[in-house]
């Protein structure tokens, strides 16, 4: 009997083994979250990874930043994605199972919109196409326009409720939505276009003042002079495109 139960054992020893390895495996992988290769090979200008970032960080989840430069990116996520940043491998860099290569689509992974949000984020979604068209234009006599037209954006995000945060009392999806796009303004703004919060959005500073020093914000943040250098390619100063 036990001679003929032996090779039985013996499988189903092996099949359990083989199953504890691939949970084993599936667990030890480390998500990545594939990210545009700065000029030292860190993390590189981007707000839109920065959104999905924070968020990621806002719920706590754990994860690998991967600045990836276009040469290095894996088959799955040129093939399958058309290498497209920033994009959530779940499994690991070599593994493109569902994998999501598209920021608001990684954030709300992360972070399921609340009505607030909702409501915050279509009301501000034109904020970075005002951002962007102020910075890339190098005609200085379009300037007063498109600041108009960014004032116009603004002026919807100060009619916002802060609680403090755009989520509520504590930051949420809305938040990296936003904040993230205020870094471009304040920053590349300020050096490219000498911009400065006005008088005129009290709300937007303070607001400003309590989400950049949250940690889930200075975490996630790319260095200055990335942002600079994009938005320098931006405007033609050098081969690339910021956006």
């Amino acid at each position: 009997m036990r001679a003929a139960l032996a090779p039985l054992l013996l499988a189903a020893s092996s099949t359990r083994s083989l199953s504890v390895r691939r949970i084993t495996t599936k667990m030890s992988a480390q998500g990545v979250l594939v990210t545009k290769a700065g000029q030292d090979g860190a993390q590189g200008d981007c707000p839109f990874t920065q959104y999905a970032a924070m968020s990621m960080q806002l719920a706590g989840a754990t994860y690998t930043l991967r600045p990836t430069p276009q040469e290095e990116k894996p088959a799955w996520h040129v093939d399958a994605h058309g290498g497209s940043m920033p994009c959530w491998a779940p499994n690991g860099f070599e593994d493109g199972a569902d994998a999501i290569a598209d920021s608001g689509g990684i954030a709300k992974h992360f972070l399921a919109p609340t009505a607030t949000d909702t409501a915050v984020m279509e009301q501000c979604g034109g904020l970075f196409k005002g951002i962007a068209m102020l910075l890339k234009n190098t005609d200085d006599a379009k300037d007063g326009e498109l600041l108009a037209g960014l004032n116009d954006q603004l002026d919807k995000l100060e009619a916002c409720a802060f609680a403090p945060y755009l989520s509520g009392a504590a930051p949420g999806l809305a938040d990296a939505f936003v904040a993230t796009k205020l870094y471009v303004l304040l920053v590349a703004g300020g050096h490219y276009k000498q911009f400065m919060l006005s008088e005129r959005y009290p709300k937007v500073a303070r607001y400003w003042a309590a989400v950049s020093a949250h940690p889930a914000f200075y975490r996630t943040r790319y260095p200055e002079a990335e942002m600079l250098h994009g938005w320098g390619e931006a405007r033609g100063e050098g081969p690339g495109c910021a956006v």
